[in-house]
């Protein structure tokens, strides 16, 4: 089952978007979806990894690469906007 499909279910996200590559081997890229509002990283990223675990195994370190995951809000933060306002 495709990674996209497995955290969508099992995390239960709601209107997730994702932006996925193949490295090598694994698929990394982000995740962003409203329903990590209020979470810390470190939650975001302890959900992902036992929702993979739980469905791929031992498999899933072989399969997934590195997930990162946001917020709409955090996703559309414009930095170059942000690096001309301080510099």
């Amino acid at each position: 089952m495709p990674i996209q499909e497995v955290l969508t279910r099992r995390l239960n996200l709601q209107d997730a978007h994702f932006e996925l590559e193949n490295v090598g081997a694994k698929e990394s890229g982000t995740i962003i979806s409203p329903s990590f509002r209020g979470m810390r990283d470190s939650e975001r990223q302890r959900r992902i990894w036992d929702a993979l675990h739980e469905e791929y195994g031992r498999e899933s370190v072989h399969r997934v690469g590195t997930l990162l995951a946001f917020t709409p809000e955090e996703w559309e933060i414009d930095i170059g906007a942000d690096a001309e306002a301080a510099g």
